[in-house]
Order: structure tokens, then C-alpha cells, then sequence
């Protein structure tokens, strides 16, 4: 048994799409694009809004920097980019601008739609209603109609990758979709046997780990209407096993479906993929499309992004507009001639353009703006950068702030300052809303050559990545996802690190001399938690390779931890331990992290683990299945144990004793015939 590997992905859905600003530590500038704010981020990536040197904004989906030295993860990468252009010619689809998968890190830059996801407009619309219902599986069952016809299979259809436009549905994030091979052994597993998707919206042949194709995409979008429609995943559960259990095996509530939407989503949801209905035959049934507009909410989602949008667009001193197509742009100084990308009809905020050159500025009236040179924002860079910058790089620095920001006499040193606003650049530059006017504040020299120090200003609940080792760690802030570590515990005025020894969940500890304080760290493993379970507590997880563990209270069918064993990958240390019947190890890409749990299955009482002439003391009566069983010693105990057998109900085994027999229900290796005899 092999356990589950770090490079698994566990997505969580209903991610928001609400614009958050860049985190300061991190480039603004990927490629040929400018970056604006950030999108959301998935197991794989983040996706940041971007615009490119022609004003089109675009969803840039960027690795994630603790992946970018795994191959599979690059393929994966590199895939997502094929299948996305092979996507592109459909309407229903967000169209790749441009990539680079081979760069040091990694990015792929979509068409930027306005519009929430069916996530959020779940979260903030309730339910939708027959009309809003209908409109919804037309758009879906139109767009895997055009995408299987060119053999392309999505496989992560979901809430969370379908935008709501004006004129329909935008279905986004193919990082796992794939052209079914002849061989039939596609599935959502990558090489080392971790599951990616969300299991809650996955098909019952991509959980059991069969062949997909076309049908696999039907089930889940049928999976994406009930909720949509219900308001609740008919999958839905506490533990992720329970959830693939119910995807493979259980029937979904459809009573809660409006009108008749039932018989149209019905059809989609059969256990075998033959018995399901095609998209295109789906396509068929619903007719023609509808024209009606998307429930309120869903407007004032869109509405409020808009706005967001067009904000941040008026504090760099440019404007927004939405072409036909229904893609977004900004236009404004530093951008190509916008007579090539703002067709005449354009919405955009004032009245439509329709003439040649630059539209007029923001606010209307006045002269055209001319195209030129944009202040960048500062740029840190967690590498120590020199600590002496040449005479000749400081006057030439100086020369370019002049032709930048021009010269408009005594500078305000105030100017930009002691804002709130967290989308206000930081570093060099600062913007002033009042003078809309960038101000510089600092000496250059004096802003580059300090060492980024990402430790200095940690926080319990602050998470990092180590690109170091064992024992010298390299940290690097980042968000909290799979592979991090987070801080649990700060001890200042020390650098000794077994100051963090009894903090819960440690998993390292890294000293910092020159602050003069210990960061107590704990691993976030994305395959349960149960990871950091310790001796006396119980565990459960499915059956198999590669399953999600977690910790539950214990009970008959669990598991008790008897040991743990850290930098191990194997149960060979578990042989010793009393009453050990079971194991699971966790496998990261640093084996100091691998953990072994050694545990014990949870019988129902103490027969379970008795061998041959151990003695007990029964209670109840067993002809009438009532009978419990507590070791004793033999002084005091009514029976003792005259055989044992690993069979289920194997009464022949033992003639004329008494028997007890017990099998676990997830895992039938579990399972006992004992044999005993009255003292």
C-alpha cells in the first residue's frame, strides 16, 4: 500500500472571482503583460487580470512556483495549453491570447470575460429559478457539443469553471482536460496516482478510475444544474470518501428541480456512461436557445466587477470597454493605437466610440491623450539584490523619473501617502488620487539594495514556501496551499528550536539570528488531515492507494494511531506495535516530511485482537447476538479462546465452540471468526 503523494491537487470550489490586490512581494510584470490585481488561484495556479500592450485584458493563469521543478506538473501546464487553443474557435469557450510554458515560471493568458462564476451566483442568488435553470444547461450542453465534436473532453466541469456572460455561459480552466487516447486507460490520475478534480462534480467512471470520454463531461454537467438549480450538490459530504461513495454509488435527490428541468437533467446523470444522454442530443431536447437575461443578482455581480474593473483602470489614468465579443479592454496612455481593438459600437463607459485615434479621455471632453510611457510599480525581488549602485545607474534612474513624472516643480513628500486603499501601489512609486499623479518618495539606492527579509514580519496563520533543505531552510511568503507552511507558534528573544517542541501539528522549526525568534511551522498536506494525527487518536480514509485520510472521533470501523513515524515511508517500524493491523504513509517531495501512521482497526470489543487461549470475560447472551467480550485474567474471566481464522462468518471453523465473527464494511481484510470455549 502506497500512501498519497504532495503532488495531488485537492480543489476546493466556489472559489470567488472578486479582484484582490497583488501581494507586494510579487512581480508586475509576466511576459508582455502588466499586472492588475488577482483573479483567484486554484491546486495549480493563480490567476491574475492582466493587460497586454494593446489594452486587452486577459485572465493570466501562472504555475504555482512550488511546482515549477516538477515535470508532471509542467506537462500538465503545457496541456492545458494545448487544449485550450484546440478550444478556441467556440463561443463558448475563453480563447488562449498567448503563453509561454516553457518560461522560468510557467503562464497562459486567457480572454478576460466579465460576468461571476455559477459559484457565485449560487452564493448570492439562491437557487436558480426554471427559466434561469434552462438557460444554464442550454449554454453547457451547446458548449461540450462544440468541444466533444473537435475530441476534446473537459473533465473538470464544475460551478466554479462556468462564467455567466450577458449572451450565455463561458467555460473556462481546461488544466485537466485531455483528448481520450485509443488505449482506454485515460483517467484523472496523475503518474503518481493522486486524484485531480473535485470528486463532488466528477463522473463515477473518473472516481473508480476507468476509461472517459464525452459521457464523463454530461454526468457533470448534470452534477452542475441540481446544484444550480437545488442550491446543494446531491454529493455533497463531511468526509471526501463518504462523497466518492455517494458519486459511485448513491441516487441524487432531483425532487428539488423546478418544473421541467427534471427530465432534461435526468438523462445525464446515469452510472453507466452509455445510459447518458449525449451533449448534443441534450442540445436537441432543450431547443431553442433562450434570449432572457440571468436573474438579478447575477447582473449586480456583474455589474459590481465592472465597477471594480473600471476603478482600477481610472487610478492608472485609463478607461474600460466591452467589445462585441464580449471581451474587456482598456485603453488610455501607454497603450497601442486603440483605433485597431475598439471597433466602432463599443460599449463603453460614456457614450459608444465611434471614431478613428484615441477616444477622448476619461470624464469627456478635452483633447485626446497621447500614447506614452506609464510609471511601472515597484518590483521586489526576494533575491538580495547589490548593495552598491553605480553613479551612472543613480543619474540615469534619476533622468528617466524626470521624463516620467516631468517636472511640476517642488515635489509634496506627502503626496500618495497614508492611504487605506488597498489597491495603492507600494515601493517606488505612489499614486496621488487627488493630483492623479504618480510621486516617487524614496532614494532608489536606498529601496533596492535591502535584503527582502520574509520572516521578520510573520504572523501565526502566515504561510510559506521552503525552497531549502532538512536543515537550512530557504522561506518565501505565499498563500495557504497544499505544500506550504504555516506558522502555528512564534517564540521571540530565542533562537533555540526546541522552543516548538509540544506545539500541535509541528512539523519543522526555523530560527532567525537576526531577529532573533523561532518560527514554530507545520506542513499543509493536501491529501487529509490526518497527516498530523498522533498516537491515541483515530484516523479513517478509503480503501486503495493514494485515498484521503482524516481525523474522526473514534469508534467501531476506525482506526487508532499507535505510532508515528516521521522521515518514513514504509511500515516496517509498525511490526512491534500492540495490537498493530494496519498502516498508511504519506509521501512528500522532501522525505523528512514522510510520515507512517501505525494503527490499530477498531473492533467492537476485545475478542477481536484475542489469540489463541487468551482469556475474557463475557457478557450478554451470544445465541442472541448480544454478547461482549473484555480481556481478564483467567481467574476471574468465563471463557477462553480456542481458535482463530481471518474468514467473515466462519462458524464451520470452529465444530462445537462458541464463535464471534466481525468484517468492516470499508475494509473486508478486516475481518474475524474467533472460537471460544466456557472455563
Amino acid at each position: 500500500m502506497s500512501g498519497p503523494s504532495v503532488e495531488g491537487v485537492h480543489v476546493k470550489d466556489a472559489g470567488s472571482r472578486r479582484m484582490k490586490p497583488l501581494r507586494d512581494d510579487e512581480p508586475r510584470e509576466i511576459g508582455p503583460y502588466r499586472l492588475l490585481a488577482e483573479l483567484g488561484e486554484g491546486g495549480m495556479g493563480r490567476v491574475l487580470l492582466a493587460v497586454g500592450g494593446d489594452g486587452r485584458l486577459v485572465a493570466l493563469k501562472v504555475m504555482r512556483r512550488h511546482l515549477l521543478n516538477d515535470d508532471r506538473f509542467r506537462f500538465r501546464f503545457r496541456r492545458e495549453v494545448i487544449t485550450s487553443r484546440e478550444v478556441a474557435a467556440s463561443r463558448w469557450t475563453a480563447a488562449v491570447v498567448a503563453a509561454d510554458e516553457d518560461a522560468a515560471e510557467p503562464w497562459l493568458a486567457s480572454e478576460f470575460f466579465h460576468g461571476p462564476t455559477v459559484a457565485e451566483a449560487i452564493a448570492a442568488n439562491g437557487p436558480f429559478d426554471e427559466d434561469a435553470g434552462r438557460r444554464l444547461v442550454h449554454g453547457l450542453a451547446a458548449a461540450l457539443a462544440e468541444i466533444h465534436a473537435i475530441g476534446v473532453v473537459h473533465r473538470d466541469l464544475k460551478p466554479s469553471n462556468v462564467i455567466l456572460t450577458e449572451d450565455g455561459v463561458r467555460i473556462i480552466d481546461f488544466g485537466i482536460a485531455r483528448t481520450p487516447g485509443g488505449s482506454g486507460a485515460d483517467t484523472t490520475i496523475t503518474e503518481t496516482g493522486a486524484l485531480i478534480g473535485a470528486p463532488a462534480y466528477m463522473s463515477p467512471e473518473q472516481i473508480t478510475m476507468r476509461p472517459v470520454g464525452p459521457e464523463t463531461d454530461v454526468f457533470s454537467l448534470g452534477t452542475t444544474a441540481i446544484t444550480a438549480t437545488t442550491g446543494a450538490n446531491p454529493f455533497e459530504a463531511e468526509a471526501l470518501f463518504e462523497v466518492m461513495n455517494r458519486v459511485v454509488h448513491g441516487e441524487p435527490d432531483l425532487g428539488g428541480i423546478p418544473g421541467g428541468l427534471r427530465a432534461l437533467i435526468e438523462p445525464c446523470m446515469a452510472k453507466d456512461p452509455a445510459a447518458r444522454v449525449t451533449a448534443a442530443d441534450l442540445l436537441a431536447r432543450i431547443g431553442t436557445p433562450l434570449a432572457g437575461p440571468w436573474p438579478p443578482a447575477v447582473a449586480a455581480l456583474d455589474e459590481q466587477q465592472r465597477g471594480e474593473v473600471a476603478e482600477l483602470a481610472r487610478r492608472n489614468g485609463w478607461d474600460t470597454a466591452v467589445r462585441p465579443d464580449r471581451t474587456a479592454v482598456m485603453y488610455g496612455p501607454g497603450f497601442a493605437d486603440a483605433a485597431t481593438w475598439i471597433p466602432d459600437g463599443t460599449t463603453v463607459s460614456g457614450p459608444p466610440y465611434t471614431g478613428g485615434g484615441y477616444p477622448p479621455p476619461p470624464g469627456g471632453g478635452g483633447a485626446a491623450v497621447p500614447p506614452g510611457p506609464v510609471p511601472p510599480p515597484a518590483n521586489p525581488d526576494r533575491q538580495p539584490l547589490y548593495a552598491v549602485l553605480t553613479a551612472a545607474a543613480v543619474v540615469a534612474f534619476a533622468a528617466f523619473l524626470i521624463l516620467v513624472i516631468g517636472d511640476d516643480g517642488e515635489d509634496d513628500p506627502e503626496s500618495g501617502s497614508g492611504t487605506d486603499d488597498p489597491w495603492a501601489t507600494t515601493g517606488d512609486y505612489d499614486y496621488d488620487y487627488e493630483e492623479d499623479t504618480y510621486d516617487y518618495e524614496t532614494d532608489p539606492a536606498a529601496e533596492t539594495t535591502a535584503e527582502y527579509d520574509p520572516i521578520a514580519d510573520a504572523a501565526v496563520g502566515d504561510c510559506f514556501y521552503d525552497y531549502g533543505t532538512e536543515t537550512e531552510a530557504d522561506l518565501e511568503s505565499t498563500s495557504c496551499t497544499d505544500g506550504a507552511f504555516e506558522v502555528v507558534d512564534i517564540y521571540y528573544g530565542t533562537t533555540d528550536l526546541d522552543s516548538c517542541d509540544g506545539v500541535d501539528d509541528l512539523s519543522t522549526s526555523v530560527s532567525s539570528a537576526a531577529n532573533d525568534m523561532v518560527l514554530c511551522l507545520s506542513y499543509l498536506y493536501s491529501w487529509g488531515d490526518a497527516y498530523h494525527a498522533d498516537p491515541g487518536e483515530c484516523v479513517f480514509g478509503s480503501p486503495g492507494e493514494d485515498s484521503y485520510w482524516e481525523t474522526i472521533e473514534c469508534q467501531t470501523g476506525a482506526f487508532e494511531v499507535l505510532e508515528r513515524l516521521t522521515g518514513v515511508a514504509d511500515d516496517s517500524g509498525c511490526t512491534e506495535s500492540t495490537y498493530y493491523n494496519h498502516s498508511v504513509w504519506f509521501t512528500t517531495s522532501e522525505s523528512y516530511l514522510d510520515v507512517t501512521l501505525c494503527m490499530r482497526m477498531i473492533y467492537p470489543d476485545d475478542i477481536g485482537y484475542a489469540g489463541q487461549n487468551d482469556c475474557l470475560s463475557m457478557s450478554g447472551d451470544p445465541d442472541a447476538g448480544t454478547a461482549y467480550y473484555e480481556f481478564s485474567d483467567c481467574d476471574a474471566a468465563n471463557v477462553y479462546v480456542t481458535g482463530r481464522t481471518d474468514e467473515y462468518d466462519a462458524a464451520w471453523f470452529c465444530g462445537d465452540d462458541g464463535w464471534a465473527s466481525w468484517q468492516s464494511g470499508d475494509f473486508p481484510e478486516h475481518a474475524y471468526t474467533v472460537c471460544w470455549r466456557w472455563l
